[in-house]
């Protein structure tokens, strides 16, 4: 008996995947992040062992070989072979330390572009606004009609990393200048993994104005730090609307 609509287009995306113009020039700005992540990649991707450990032609190697870009493809390729049915691994190539600093140079670029790293001021948060409203408003429809459902947005990591940022999700919004303190308050494996997913979910007591909400990220309870609340993990709708209207002000 349930009935489900599934829609995709432009209309959509003006609030699924919206990014501002201030956004998109940071992003792609020569003089605001490329210049020192390129410095901090260049400090902390040693390629030099792995390349040796593979190739024992030294003069193949030179005339042959790009071991920045050739150490990052097998890195792909390990995280890549996760997606299909094998017991093989490339992770072992690696030392850990190798691995760590390949991630962190990864989680670098999305922390900065994407969600709250001090270096962009904020700008990211404009980009979930439009989203947010959208789910403020399909919230309210339902509940000012008393009815029953439920609405799905289907998106990607740059979109999901801001809105979890915006939304206030306990881990999320943390906002650090020092790159090597950014592994620290933003990773990205916690924030957007694959399948990853965030949940609000309403709940109605029957003759209770009290609608109560709570949230979960990748299907685990997570806290709101700034909204105040006396039934933890639970919410209640009143101050989570209020607080999220303020935040669109």
């Amino acid at each position: 008996d349930i009935q489900i609509e599934r829609n995709s287009g432009m209309k959509w995306q003006n609030y699924l995947n919206h990014h501002t113009k201030e956004a998109i020039q940071f992003r792609s700005a020569k003089y605001t992040w490329r210049e020192s992540h390129r410095k901090f990649q260049e400090e902390h991707v040693k390629p030099q062992r792995l390349i040796s450990s593979l190739f024992s032609n030294e003069e193949y190697i030179i005339k042959n070989i790009n071991p920045e870009k050739t150490m990052w493809q097998l890195f792909y390729i390990a995280g890549g072979m996760q997606n299909i049915e094998t017991d093989l691994s490339f992770y072992d190539i690696f030392e850990k330390q190798e691995l760590f600093d390949l991630w962190q140079s990864k989680n670098y670029k999305l922390y900065v572009n994407d969600a709250n790293a001090a270096i962009n001021n904020g700008l990211m948060f404009e980009n979930c606004k439009p989203l947010l409203k959208n789910i403020l408003d399909s919230a309210e429809q339902v509940i000012s009609s008393s009815g029953k459902g439920a609405d799905f947005r289907f998106a990607h990591d740059g979109n999901i990393i801001p809105l979890a940022m915006l939304l206030h999700l306990d881990g999320c919004y943390n906002s650090v200048s020092n790159p090597d303190e950014y592994y620290k308050a933003w990773s990205d494996f916690k924030v957007a993994p694959m399948a990853g997913n965030i949940q609000i979910v309403f709940y109605r007591k029957n003759k209770s104005d009290d609608i109560l909400v709570k949230f979960l990220l990748h299907e685990k309870e997570i806290s709101v730090p700034p909204i105040k609340t006396d039934i933890a993990p639970f919410y209640h709708w009143k101050d989570v609307k209020a607080y999220y209207e303020s935040l669109l002000k």
